[in-house]
């Protein structure tokens, strides 16, 4: 039973280091190095790295040892277009449910909120952008959605870095989103949503294009 706390313990620290992105995609995990500084043996550390790649978030590499897992832009597209689905039926779920006061409290996140491309403004604006997707999640009422929505996150989160599109152009999308959860819409809400990670989807598949061009 220590054994397997131990391996539970390990597996979220790397998870959380790498969702914090102290150990960065591409990056290539040193498993004596890492085990000495956790104060582990390496057999609790490789348990919790098999389930790390498990979920891809880590690879092995033939020959040349386990690295944090990289992601192409066209491996990014295909996760938003999971995102998607899961945060269209999210809105459906959250507009019927949602209270006026919540909604407000949405809206404050982005009201006034400085949308130029400076790295602290940048910063600001995906902290809010996270807070504002997750709760609506939460407030669609579904266990299982939100699980599936976590492993998603949790990888996006990881492994994108800034914004997809500029934030002068989603909080458009964010206010839209949030007008039709105001009229309790589901139709609007799901549709709304949809056409913001949608777009999203567009430029990462137009990135994914010129990334495989020039790696011809």
């Amino acid at each position: 039973m220590e054994h397997e706390n131990l391996d539970d313990k390990i597996y979220a620290r790397l998870k959380a280091l790498i969702a914090e992105r102290r150990m960065l995609p591409g990056e290539r995990i040193l498993q004596d190095r890492l085990a000495r500084e956790m104060g582990v043996s390496r057999t609790p550390l490789v348990n919790a790295l098999k389930r790390l790649a498990q979920e891809r978030l880590v690879e092995w590499v033939s020959r040349r040892g386990i690295y944090v897992k990289r992601f192409t832009k066209r491996e990014m597209a295909r996760l938003f277009e999971v995102r998607e689905m899961l945060e269209g039926r999210a809105a459906r779920l959250a507009a019927p449910r949602i209270a006026r006061d919540e909604v407000d409290r949405l809206a404050e996140l982005f009201r006034g909120l400085d949308v130029t491309p400076t790295p602290a403004a940048i910063r600001r604006y995906v902290e809010r952008d996270r807070h504002f997707h997750w709760r609506l999640v939460e407030i669609a009422g579904n266990e299982q959605l939100a699980h599936a929505m976590d492993s998603v996150n949790m990888m996006f989160f990881a492994y994108q870095d800034g914004l997809v599109r500029p934030a002068a152009e989603t909080i458009q999308e964010h206010w839209a989103i949030l007008e039709a959860l105001r009229r309790k819409d589901p139709d609007a809400s799901e549709a709304a949503m949809r056409l913001h990670i949608r777009r999203s989807v567009e430029q990462l598949e137009k990135e994914a294009e010129a990334e495989e061009v020039q790696a011809e």
